[in-house]
């Protein structure tokens, strides 16, 4: 069963959507991408549904005229992507509990992966927790996406995670350059999100950032009051006196290490959004993701 957010009309929506790469892969099957082989003639493969911007000359009306839906003909000469979504499973991804903050960071990267799908392209789904990789098989077609949700509930948060080496043991395995996808809320030191995000670009993959963060790591809700506050990795414990002033200063911090995020996604050429999980789910895919270029 599909999760709350996925009604009928959010599904269909995104099926229009396609994800843009800025890079040319070599596919192994037909899709919607360009590649750098040449070929001398166009043999049929395939359908899609339209897109705006699509070349109106390989519509096909027959389809139209019995269903009133556009799809367009896929070429040999455009292949398929291979889409790699790698979503943080840490302790840390788990508060103030994974119904707040996990679960929003599933939903998006399902919503992703059903445009995938849709396209007939292919995705494979990595959670980035404890030291062995734990992967899904690629999934392609629209009716994979019970398979990819099936895989992101087989597991909760838990647990500290190295970003850099975890991503490592998982780029260990890959073995065809595609889009990478990262979801995390990188609560980490800079030089951590750094290293591994430098990791994804050493594999020529075309990467995109989602930060995922509540509301309460937003605008934490503590009484003005002494408190004992535990990482929610490592389980140490910290007492602090609680104050409008150390709130303020905990929201600038946040906001600088944000800033930095980025930044240094903006100068690696890496695209970046945040998701904060009190938002609806739809209105930041069909809405937030698409000014950021993740879409065309």
């Amino acid at each position: 069963m599909l999760p709350a957010p996925f009604t009928a009309d959010f599904l269909s929506r995104l099926e229009a959507l396609r994800l843009k790469t800025r890079k040319e892969f070599l596919g192994s099957r037909p899709g919607s991408y360009s590649s750098p082989r040449r070929g001398t003639s166009l043999e049929f493969a395939d359908y899609r549904r339209y897109s705006p911007g699509d070349d109106i000359r390989y519509l096909d009306w027959g389809i139209f005229a019995r269903s009133d839906r556009l799809y367009v003909k896929l070429f040999r000469e455009e292949v398929d992507l291979f889409v790699y979504i790698f979503i943080d499973a840490s302790g840390s991804m788990g508060f103030p509990s994974p119904r707040e903050k996990f679960s929003p960071a599933c939903h998006v990267a399902l919503a992703l992966a059903y445009v995938v799908l849709a396209n007939h392209d292919h995705v494979k789904l990595h959670l980035l927790q404890g030291p062995a990789p734990s992967a899904s098989l690629f999934y392609r077609g629209r009716h994979r996406i019970m398979d990819c949700i099936d895989f992101v509930s087989s597991v909760a948060p838990e647990g500290p995670v190295e970003i850099a080496p975890a991503l490592g043991e998982h780029l260990k395995r890959l073995r065809r350059p595609g889009k990478a996808i990262l979801l995390s809320d990188f609560l980490m030191p800079s030089s951590s999100y750094q290293q591994g995000l430098n990791l994804l670009r050493a594999f020529n993959l075309d990467i995109s950032v989602i930060q995922i963060l509540g509301r309460q790591e937003i605008d934490p809700p503590f009484p003005r009051a002494g408190l004992t506050v535990v990482d929610s990795e490592s389980q140490t414990e910290l007492t602090v006196q609680w104050s409008g002033d150390l709130q303020r200063e905990y929201q600038e911090r946040l906001e600088r290490h944000n800033r930095e995020l980025r930044s240094f996604c903006h100068q690696s050429g890496i695209h970046y959004s945040l998701f904060v999980t009190d938002g609806e789910l739809s209105e930041f895919v069909l809405e937030a993701l698409p000014t950021i270029g993740l879409f065309k």
